[in-house]
């Protein structure tokens, strides 16, 4: 998934996983950027299996705690390979799948402990929201007189609209010249930054936040239900892909947000949302849950 991605780290550390995953790309999935070659989808999902990721040893170290990092990386890397092969302008999103059955989880049965791990859930659509735009790269150009310096800043999904710091290259100006004590003395009076968004560099993507419930599969049919109603958050070329009634396994990881009409600086309560990172269908569309109450809007947005 693509959306509120933590910003990349340390270089070197950055440097290794593009090179490591980036050969896994083409040594693996070459065969398959090529037959993407001439794709006539703007977005287009790239499914990755979870065995593979974690056959290789760099990328494995990657796939716990620091998921959204490697999540960012590849996605970037798996465009720049892919441009090799594209004829068509086409961009690829990257997602899991093949899940092992140690990662199944109920959604009932989560708690605050799991924030940031990745699960699989199998789920009934009962609810969803129309597609939402979402600001995910904001571009900034300082206004200083004669300078030419633009920063870009990833923004998080339902967070307050993040702005650059001070601009590197006036800053750089006003300690020109400066003792190195003088320097580190003479940041902490820097002048008082001023920006203008760039509105041709935007980057905005489309969102949408699904209701889902615990199914429980039974042969003998009709599957029962979980208890609670929950929310997850799909991006890109999921985004009215499936409606209510939908039967899926989502691959997602836990996040945690604030109470609707809330914000986390008003409010310490949170609730627990899925960002979705691989989808794959489980049945038909189901009619035969008469039990639920059908809807179009989230329990709780």
């Amino acid at each position: 998934m693509s959306f509120g991605r933590t910003e990349l780290g340390p270089e070197a550390e950055t440097q290794e996983l593009m090179t490591a995953f980036g050969t896994f790309i083409e040594t693996k999935y070459g065969g398959d950027l090529e037959a993407l070659s001439t794709c006539e989808e703007e977005i287009f999902s790239f499914e990755v299996e979870w065995s593979d990721l974690c056959a290789d040893p760099i990328i494995q170290g990657y796939l716990g705690d620091s998921l959204d990092h490697f999540m960012t990386i590849a996605e970037t890397v798996l465009n720049d390979r892919f441009l090799h092969f594209m004829q068509r302008p086409c961009r690829l999103v990257l997602r899991l799948n093949g899940l092992t059955e140690d990662h199944k989880r109920k959604l009932d049965s989560l708690r605050m402990r799991d924030r940031r791990k990745l699960f699989t859930f199998d789920t009934l659509v009962v609810g969803r929201t129309p597609p939402l735009g979402y600001l995910q790269r904001a571009s900034y150009a300082c206004a200083a007189k004669g300078c030419d310096y633009i920063g870009q800043i990833n923004q998080r999904l339902a967070r307050q609209r993040e702005s650059p710091g001070h601009c590197p290259k006036c800053a750089e100006r006003y300690l020109a010249g400066l003792e190195p004590e003088e320097r580190e003395m003479a940041k902490r009076f820097l002048p008082r930054p001023s920006y203008r968004m760039v509105d041709e560099e935007l980057r905005y993507i489309d969102v949408q936040y699904l209701s889902v419930m615990d199914v429980n599969p039974d042969s003998e049919g009709p599957w029962s239900l979980g208890e609670h109603v929950w929310t997850a958050v799909v991006d890109e070329d999921f985004v009215d892909a499936y409606p209510v009634g939908s039967l899926v396994r989502l691959h997602a990881s836990v996040q945690v947000d604030h109470l609707p009409e809330r914000t986390f600086d008003k409010d310490t309560r949170r609730v627990m949302v899925l960002r979705v990172e691989g989808i794959e269908m489980l049945d038909e569309p189901a009619t035969h849950f008469d039990e639920v109450t059908w809807t179009s809007e989230p329990a709780w947005r």
